[in-house]
């Protein structure tokens, strides 16, 4: 039996989120999840155009984790600008209270797998499978599942939660 919505339930253990399509809906272009392709996002980003605001909360998330030990959750997230990184930052602390020392930004996918050990050194205790991973980009979840011992959770698992 599958024993993921045990494990996120469980505040024993850590978990981390990805951003975009996880704890900011992914619903800012008109008729389509983005308005902008991915050159054009970051060099607006870069600008200082700003998508990361109450509009993109997932109330469902939030209460979700309005119960947990913000110690132990944390963000890893891809960026393709500076001021990315930083908007998600702040938005992930002023909506969900995840601490900012406790968000992660990487240039591609694969160094996210690289960053769960980061984390895990902060939880020697642990199991490995206690760091948990909530994504929905089935790429990176797999790479987390053939590399390591962590578990992975696809963002559709929160659906009926």
């Amino acid at each position: 039996m599958n024993k993921i919505k045990k494990l996120i339930k469980d505040n024993s253990n850590v978990l981390v989120f990805d951003v975009d399509g996880v704890l900011a809906l992914l619903e800012w272009g008109e008729h389509n999840h983005y308005g902008l392709l991915d050159n054009e996002w970051y060099k607006a980003c870069e600008e200082g155009l700003n998508a990361y605001t109450e509009k993109a909360v997932s109330t469902k998330m939030q209460n979700f984790l309005k119960n947990k030990d913000m110690s132990k959750v944390y963000v890893i997230t891809t960026i393709g600008s500076h001021n990315e990184g930083e908007f998600k930052r702040e938005y992930v602390n002023k909506y969900y209270s995840i601490p900012k020392e406790n968000v992660y930004y990487v240039k591609d996918n694969e160094q996210k797998t690289k960053r769960l050990f980061d984390i895990k050194e902060n939880y020697p205790y642990l199991k490995d499978y206690q760091i948990i991973m909530v994504e929905d980009n089935v790429g990176i979840l797999n790479d987390i599942m053939e590399k390591t011992d962590f578990s992975t959770v696809h963002i559709s698992s929160f659906l009926d939660i």
